[in-house]
């Protein structure tokens, strides 16, 4: 069973489950990147509205996923395109989800991912997915919507847009997110 915290305990434990996941195809990271991740939690951690969600088996940590929540205006930096137009303002970025592959399949990565954007007051969540990798898949089964891309390396790696449905006091929300057009796609039809 998921749980969520507002505070970052043994930070050892997420970079050993990132280097973990993160290791494997298509990301072939080394412990270089994880100790990259491990220092960007750690900042993260400090900024207000960060929130983590774990998953432990046998008592230890087999999965996390992380977020920060991002004022009006913030957009990736390594973005290929300003935000769209019609975004809505602040929004919650999640930086990381991860489980490893023991306990894959077995709807924790789903479990975390909805505990972590549950009663957020952001009307928006946005996430960065490899579009090589089996969880950009998921995020798109899930109802994620592209808004636009990142520049490389790597490349081929899309942010993705998931409107958050209520506000903490339960007032449901419309928001729309619209798929970003790349050049060589065609647009919506008129």
């Amino acid at each position: 069973m998921p749980e969520r915290t507002d505070r970052l305990r043994s930070p050892g434990e997420y970079r050993e489950v990132y280097h973990r996941v993160y290791r494997e195809p298509p990301y072939h990271e080394d412990a270089a990147a994880a100790d990259g991740f491990a220092a960007q939690l750690t900042e993260h951690a400090a900024l207000p509205g960060f929130s983590v969600t774990t998953v432990h088996a046998d008592g230890a940590l087999a999965g996390f996923a992380y977020g920060v929540r991002r004022d009006r205006g913030w957009w990736h930096p390594r973005a290929a395109s300003p935000p769209p137009r019609d975004l809505p303002g602040p929004l919650f970025y999640v930086y990381e989800l991860a489980v490893v592959r023991e306990l894959r399949g077995l709807g924790h990565g789903r479990a975390l991912l909805d505990l972590l954007l549950a009663d957020r007051s952001e009307p928006l969540a946005v996430l960065a997915a490899s579009t090589g990798a089996p969880a950009h898949t998921l995020y798109r089964r899930w109802g994620w919507a592209e808004v636009g891309r990142l520049t490389g390396p790597p490349d081929g790696v899309d942010l993705l847009a998931h409107p958050l449905p209520r506000d903490p006091t339960g007032t449901s929300r419309a928001v729309t997110v619209h798929k970003t057009c790349h050049p060589n796609e065609e647009g919506p039809h008129a």
